[in-house]
């Protein structure tokens, strides 16, 4: 299942809005959008995505089932995700 899908799955079940979304993780409803539609997220961005719905981004391991949290220093939240080329 791509992770739009598993974010739309999620959003539905919490009864929560694109729109809510992309204002809890700080991005214009566009670029959420645009982001969806290209099944496109950096991993930063996800973590972001799961601290905005209260959960947590974790890779488990098929042969072991062990878990690993995937997660960013609280400074590194919320950044701008592009260099300013200007500066």
């Amino acid at each position: 299942m791509s992770i739009s899908k598993v974010i739309k799955n999620i959003l539905s079940d919490k009864a929560i809005s694109q729109i809510e979304l992309a204002e809890k993780v700080n991005v214009t409803k566009q670029n959420l959008s645009n982001k969806m539609n290209r099944d496109n997220f950096s991993t930063i961005e996800l973590v972001e995505i799961a601290d905005a719905l209260n959960m947590k981004l974790i890779l488990k391991n098929e042969s072991d089932g062990k878990e690993y949290l995937i997660d960013y220093p609280a400074e590194e939240k919320g950044k701008p995700k592009r260099n300013n080329k200007n500066s």
